[in-house]
C-alpha cells in the first residue's frame, strides 16, 4: 500500500514535468537540472523500495 502511494506520487510529478516541458523550449541548464532530478527521484524511490523490501 505505501509503495503504490509512493510510486503514484512520482508518477504523478513525472506526468507534471512532461506537460511542463511541452510546452517551452529549454535551455542546455534546464534539461540539465530536470535530467538529474529525475535520476535523484529514481534513486531515492529504488533506496525507499529496498528498504521496505530489506527491512
Amino acid at each position: 500500500m505505501l509503495i503504490e502511494i509512493r510510486l503514484n506520487k512520482i508518477i504523478l510529478y513525472t506526468l507534471r514535468i512532461m506537460k511542463i516541458l511541452k510546452k517551452k523550449r529549454l535551455g542546455t541548464l534546464e534539461v540539465y537540472v530536470i535530467f538529474l532530478s529525475c535520476i535523484y527521484a529514481g534513486f531515492i524511490s529504488y533506496k525507499f523500495l529496498l528498504s521496505v523490501l530489506f527491512s
